[in-house]
This record gives C-alpha cells, structure tokens and sequence, in this order.
C-alpha cells in the first residue's frame, strides 16, 4: 500500500518543513492550487490544505483525485477489499462514473450577481490599472471582454445562506482582484479571483465545484491544449483559438473528472501544457494514462501566459506542438526576415523542419537577445524532447 505522502507526492512538489512526530511536509495543494497551503502527516496518515478545506487520510485523496469512487472508498474502508496501490495519477482500468454538476441555483445566482459587478468595475476608472496589467500580460480588450474578465476593488464577506450554503458555514470571502468565470455551457460553475498579493494568489467563493475552464468549446473535429491557469488557456485562444481549443484544470490535479476525460479523449489530439516546472512534469503522467490521444508539451519557459507577454510567437508553437505538415527547408530569414540570419534546421530522423518550428527557434534566439539569461536554443529543444543533429541559427 502506498502512504499518503508517496501519493501526494506523485502530483505535486512537497518541502519538509518538521521531524517532529514523524515530520510533516508542506506544498502547494493540488486542487485549488494554493501555494504552501497543503500539509501532510504521513505518520497520521493525514492530508490537509488551509485554504480550500479539503482533507483526510490516503483513501480520501484517492476519492478527491479521481482515482477510485466513492463505492470503492467505502468498500476499502469497511474491509470488504484492498487499499489499491495505483501509480500516480493512474484511474482504475475500469472506473465507475464520477458525476460531477455545477453548484446549486442560489449559488448560481448570487455567483452572477457578483460576477456583473466586477466587469462593470474593471471597465470603469476604478479598473483602468488592471486592465493595463491584462493587457501588459498581451491580452486584448476583445479577449478580456470575450472572458467575462471583471475587478472586485476590494475584500468582501457574505452570508453563506445567501450563497445557497449552510447557515453553519463561515462567510463567503469575496476577495479582491481580477474576477474569472468559470461558464460552461451557460452554467456558472467557479468564480476564480487573481489576487493582486498575498498567499494564494488565486481563490474564490466557498461552493464552487470541479470544472473544466473553457469545456464548452471543446469539439471532436478539433485539438485541445491543456494548460494549468486561466490566463493561459486565454493567451492560447487568442491567437490559436482557430486551430485549438485550450482549456484550463486551474491547478494540476484539477478537472480529473471522468465528464471532462470523455469531452477531451473525443478531440483529435490533446497538447499537456502544464507549467515548465517539476510540478506540471509530475502531474502530465495522470492524463497519459487517461487519454490516449495526448502528448507532453512542454512550454519553452514558466507557462503560455508568459511566453505570450514576453513577445514569444505563442502561434507557432502551438502549430510545432501538433506536429505541423513537413515542408521543404525555408530559412529562418524567410520565416522570420531582419531577425534571425539564414541558417538551416534538420531533425533527427532527417526530415526537414516545418516554418513553424523554424519560426518558434527564430523567436526564441530573438528574445534571447532581448532579454539576457533566457533560455538557450538547446534548453528549448530540450523541452521540446526534439533530438537535433544540425541548428545553426544566429542573429
């Protein structure tokens, strides 16, 4: 059986912090992403994050990640079979479906009542600063305005009964920041709050439920990008939305719901593209296991948002990441004149690269002299996972 913390320890990157009383480890919760919010006491065989609640021992984690049902949890936990030992991130071959629903109708309710504020706020003068901070992200006012995007200007707590929760239930923090519905399909089914400081960066209201941002523009005769944050997911649609839909887990162990396993496995093919960091490496092997239409595709550097406000062609490396037509050799100064110097770029197996992938490694060696200390052109291809015998580019 594996403990608590060899599970945890599959999706996310843990930091001892204790040895006391068997030593506890802390590290950013997989499921509402807060940062050094999660604990894990595998001596008592417990798991805790502080800012969503969520909690219990190993068979709990099992259930909150998707692994097992809860028939299953019961039966484990009432002898009737053996805690299963499944690698991380691996469902069961044969699962149970694992119904998941946006929240009730008074949570939707006042959720959309709060979400209207916010857009009116962000585009009136008390939310010029941030949107100048969207779009220094290069995000379009079209884009911001297409999201429902909105800016609470400050912290706010309502009664939960307002919200449809309990009356026992602590009040409903509304924090303040940039305001993101989660909309699918017309139901609201999160309310995602970009902090401007602080520890989490991103919260919301309390009853939101396990959702797939932007799922509702997933289709079968089109690929999907997988990426971690909202902004992502946006900076990716706006200038690939054509070609791809990209939608966001808002954490790395978010959506793993058997509704949105089915929506992605019927797209032609699915790009995972976590964040460039241990944690979005860790967390890509759940869903190779799950969709067999998926790949690893590794941002060049830290995630799309920032690729995209660093100036970097996010276009062609989305095109490079669906596999692009081969076409013959066209330089780096045809694809990108005045920027690169003409060189050649042959792959592994001596195909000829595709103008896109040309196009990516121009824009790379470009930043590269814009900005110091970025990324070389071989850790780039070594995110890729491309084998190269010959590149040559310079500028």
């Amino acid at each position: 059986m594996r403990s608590i913390l060899d599970l945890v320890q599959g999706d996310v990157t843990l930091k001892k912090t204790s040895s006391h009383r068997g030593g506890e480890w802390h590290g950013p919760c997989p499921f509402c992403g807060g940062v050094d919010r999660l604990r894990v006491q595998p001596d008592r065989d417990f798991w805790t994050c502080r800012q969503c609640g969520r909690g219990g021992d190993a068979v709990a984690y099992l259930v909150e990640s998707g692994r097992i049902t809860k028939a299953e949890a019961a039966r484990i936990r009432h002898g009737d079979e053996a805690m299963p030992c499944p690698t991380a991130g691996r469902r069961p071959t044969t699962p149970q479906p694992d119904l998941v629903e946006p929240p009730g109708a008074a949570w939707q309710e006042r959720a959309w009542v709060h979400v209207n504020a916010a857009k009116k706020a962000l585009w009136d003068a008390r939310g010029r600063p941030w949107r100048v901070r969207l779009q220094q992200r290069g995000l379009t006012d079209a884009t911001i305005e297409a999201a429902g995007l909105g800016y609470n200007p400050r912290d706010t707590y309502e009664l939960p009964e307002a919200w449809g929760l309990p009356r026992d239930h602590k009040k409903v923090w509304l924090p303040q920041g940039i305001v993101i519905p989660w909309v699918i399909n017309g139901n609201l089914w999160r309310v995602n709050v970009r902090r401007p400081a602080g520890d989490p960066k991103y919260c919301g209201p309390a009853g939101s439920s396990n959702g797939l941002y932007n799922a509702g523009g997933l289709r079968p005769d089109k690929p999907a990008v997988i990426v971690e944050g909202e902004f992502d997911a946006l900076s990716i649609n706006q200038v690939a939305g054509d070609i791809v839909t990209a939608v966001a887990t808002g954490s790395v162990a978010g959506s793993r719901k058997v509704l949105w396993e089915v929506l992605l496995s019927m797209c032609p093919s699915v790009l995972i593209a976590y964040d460039a960091d241990d944690a979005g490496d860790k967390s890509w092997s759940y869903w190779r296991d799950v969709l067999p239409n998926a790949r690893r595709w590794r941002p060049v550097y830290g995630d799309a948002s920032a690729m995209l406000a660093s100036g970097f062609d996010l276009r062609a490396w989305v095109i490079a990441g669906l596999g692009g037509e081969p076409e013959p050799v066209r330089t780096c100064a045809e694809t990108q004149p005045a920027q690169v110097a003409e060189r050649r770029v042959v792959t592994y197996d001596g195909r000829p690269a595709t103008p896109d992938m040309i196009k990516v490694v121009a824009s790379l060696v470009a930043m590269n002299n814009k900005y110091a200390g970025g990324p070389t052109v071989a850790e780039f291809l070594a995110g890729l996972q491309l084998n190269v015998t010959e590149i040559d580019v310079s500028g």
